[in-house]
């Protein structure tokens, strides 16, 4: 197994043009670049050293919505790299019961504040739209385009009929409610690696690597500009083909107008409607 150090991750961050004052997403899996030298903390230590005082970093902090979102205590659900930055000193995190982030640097306090009075997780407002509007870019480290947060803000602004209102337990910020309304939440299975051919063919996209883990940076605004003239053209452009993907299966009868009978679902044992990946 390879041993990646601090010094290794930035000279290879640095090689992919990230640069002082750049504002980044990152996304990561901290196994899939071997052994790091200094675990999570090197990885983060190197990223902030590269941005520099003028810089922002920033991660999803993804969590579940079985019991109340709570800012300081709810773990990351994203990967031990998250984990380890929110809970830094300094360290800001918006209040989203579902899609929070967190945030350290320059625009940390701008990008992480008033997630909580937005109508959506990932829609106007937020801090995936804020991250447009700052031409930030996205960092894929040793995972894909399935795991960037950011491409649920493109559905949201086709408003995909396949985004659901689901209610949760109330975060421990609204202690006088009981639930909380998610809306245009996102269900289930999408093929958003579909987009990469088309970031690479117009140069929005720059590829590396950091130890054995492939790097994909890529320019947000140009992904919003790419991802939604493929959405209008055609909005089930991230619906997979697969005739057992019980989520696309769903999605596409919800486009084509044709019933949706739960009994195809029921035998591939997905009829739980809280779940995530199979809901009908």
């Amino acid at each position: 197994m390879k041993t990646v150090t601090k010094d290794d991750i930035v000279y290879s961050l640095k090689l992919m043009g990230i640069e002082k004052g750049d504002i980044l997403l990152l996304h990561s899996s901290l196994t899939s670049m071997g052994h790091v030298h200094g675990g999570a903390d090197a990885v983060i230590d190197a990223f902030l050293e590269v941005l520099g005082s003028d810089g922002t970093l920033v991660m999803s902090t993804l969590t579940g919505w079985f019991s109340p979102y709570d800012a300081a205590s709810s773990p990351s659900a994203v990967g031990k790299i998250s984990e380890v930055f929110r809970k830094r000193e300094g360290v800001c995190r918006s209040l989203h019961p579902v899609h929070s982030v967190a945030a350290a640097g320059k625009y940390a306090e701008y990008i992480t504040s008033g997630h909580e009075a937005c109508e959506t997780g990932c829609g106007e407002g937020t801090p995936y739209f804020k991250l447009r509007e700052l031409s930030a870019k996205a960092v894929l480290l040793g995972v894909d385009m399935d795991r960037n947060t950011i491409m649920h803000s493109l559905e949201e602004l086709i408003d995909a009929r396949y985004l659901r209102t689901l209610d949760i337990a109330a975060p421990t910020y609204l202690p006088e409610a009981e639930t909380f309304t998610l809306k245009k939440f996102p269900p289930g299975h999408r093929d958003f690696l579909a987009i990469t051919p088309y970031l690479r063919r117009a140069d929005a996209m720059t590829e590396g690597v950091i130890g054995d883990a492939v790097v994909k940076v890529i320019d947000i605004p140009r992904l919003f500009e790419i991802g939604l003239a493929l959405l209008k053209e055609n909005p089930l452009f991230f619906i997979c083909e697969n005739p057992n993907c019980n989520s696309c299966h769903w999605s596409r009868l919800l486009y084509s107008g044709e019933p949706i009978d739960p009994d195809r679902y029921q035998a591939n044992h997905c009829c739980d409607q809280t779940c995530e990946i199979c809901v009908i």
